[in-house]
């Protein structure tokens, strides 16, 4: 994001949840959860409330960029701004880091303002760190602001949401998302801009980074395979074997989602078309939308660390399947699918 420009510039889908944090904000109050998914520009929406928070000049709810708060906080180093995130080598964020947090923020502001905390990603505090963050939401200490973000919204609790004010955010519609991305990478095509987008769930900024990333190289390599093992010149477990050499594997489940979405999609448009109607048999569709749902499930298996490569070639031979049969076939993957089945 451009620094010189307020984040509803950047990003100009944030513009609704700007003006509604400008009225929250008019009585501020000591917990907010701002919840939508990845890729949409939530984290910078969390800094640039907390700059306009910690600002000694605010200028209609927005941070003068001047003071010596700002320089502060734009070098990273304003000692009354905590933040609080999974460490990257574990799987949640642990009551000891809570409790840690919760010392410094009992201590005098250092600028003699507010003391505010971003918890990025409170989806993935643990029980006992849930506990010990509910309390200090309870009883805040003076001038304190906690600024909740998360993916995730179904996995907390309702003690946690029901102590903060929300704010919702969601990804911007297709045609401003294309027309922003044009903008950001003026030498994509439309047929890029709009694969980047489809792969990334709308998300304009994972879809820059995958453009920006090279992805459609990966992209291609994943239809080629495909194609390879339809026809017999590679077997899905060679093609598995080079999948889970990519830097972000769990990708894979992003292109057979995607795939199975554009497939149905196609017959349903073409079904209105009595000329253009194709012949495709109710099992057949059913089929498609089986493996759908079976594409969720196995990503869910996949993080929840069942045997990865056999997730993978299981839901890569039941793509294969469904391309040689007309009859309705059974899934591997069940909603729920006993724990360790796939382990």
């Amino acid at each position: 994001m451009n620094q010189s420009m307020s984040v509803y510039e950047s990003y100009p889908w944030l513009a609704q949840q700007w003006q509604q944090w400008q009225q929250l904000s008019g009585r501020l109050g000591h917990a907010y959860l701002l919840a939508g998914p990845q890729g949409i520009g939530i984290n910078a929406f969390v800094k640039e409330v907390a700059q306009a928070v910690l600002c000694k000049q605010p200028q209609n709810g927005q941070a003068c960029g001047q003071c010596s708060s700002c320089h502060l906080f734009a070098t990273q180093q304003h000692p009354d701004f905590f933040e609080l995130r999974r460490l990257e080598d574990k799987k949640d964020i642990s009551v000891d880091q809570v409790r840690s947090l919760i010392y410094k923020l009992n201590e005098t502001a250092h600028q003699g303002g507010y003391k505010v905390t971003w918890v990025e990603g409170v989806e993935y505090l643990n029980q006992s760190a849930f506990n010990a963050l509910l309390k200090s939401l309870e009883e805040p200490a003076p001038q304190t602001l906690f600024l909740l973000s998360t993916h995730q919204i179904d996995r907390l609790p309702a003690t946690i949401k029901s102590r903060c004010q929300q704010l919702s955010f969601t990804p911007p519609a297709m045609q401003d998302a294309i027309g922003w991305l044009h903008n950001q990478y003026p030498q994509g095509d439309e047929v890029l801009i709009k694969r980047a987008l489809r792969l990334n769930w709308g998300a304009p900024l994972l879809a820059l980074d995958w453009i920006k990333d090279g992805m459609f190289d990966e992209d291609s390599q994943w239809k080629n395979d495909l194609k390879q093992i339809q026809s017999g010149g590679k077997t899905a477990s060679q093609a598995v074997a080079e999948w889970l050499k990519w830097q972000q594997p769990e990708r894979v489940f992003d292109y057979f989602y995607q795939w199975s979405v554009s497939v149905v999609r196609s017959v349903m448009y073409q079904s209105q078309n009595k000329a253009n109607e194709m012949s495709v048999s109710n099992g057949q569709v059913q089929n498609w939308l089986r493996f759908q749902q079976a594409v969720l499930t196995a990503k869910q298996n996949w993080l929840a660390n069942a045997n990865k490569e056999l997730v993978i070639e299981s839901l890569c031979l039941e793509w294969l399947s469904i391309q040689q049969s007309e009859e309705p076939l059974q899934t591997v993957f069940q909603s729920h699918i006993q724990k360790g089945a796939l382990a």
